[in-house]
């Protein structure tokens, strides 16, 4: 017999929205940085740039733990700090307005540059903390032996 299908998961929920409201909180005070009106806005780009290292981070380590030990923390903790977290502090929105600003204000050049910066950073950064993730989990787990 299956169970029956239940409704939302209001825990998972609640820490979804207390991240995003953490992750909103930091994206606006990130955008508060000197410098927003050129062609490259470090608040964004800071704030993206984090976003993707921490999902990174958070995504490798919890996938190198054990999967039987603490599903629901894991499960708690990947949904607060990465979908509300990160992700109320990235914004692509943000971004792509800044582009097409910047593209239609005649900055090609520093635009086309902020998108390879923006793009190339965060492939860069999650890459290299999502090697930190697993070898943090992979210690985590020696330890744990």
């Amino acid at each position: 017999m299956t169970k029956p299908p239940t409704g939302p998961d209001m825990a998972t929920a609640l820490v979804v929205i207390l991240g995003g409201i953490l992750g909103t909180g930091c994206r606006y005070t990130l955008s508060l940085l000197p410098g927003q009106s050129g062609p490259l806005h470090p608040g964004t780009l800071l704030a993206n740039l984090i976003a993707c290292a921490g999902y990174a981070l958070l995504t490798a380590f919890l996938a190198g733990l054990p999967k039987s030990t603490h599903a629901r923390r894991r499960q708690l903790t990947n949904k607060g700090l990465g979908m509300g977290l990160c992700g109320g502090l990235s914004t692509m929105s943000t971004l792509s307005l800044e582009l097409v600003q910047g593209l239609s204000g005649g900055q090609i050049q520093a635009t086309l540059a902020y998108l390879l910066i923006s793009f190339a950073g965060g492939l860069s950064v999650s890459w290299a903390m999502a090697a930190l993730g697993a070898r943090l989990a992979a210690r985590v787990q020696a330890g744990a032996r």
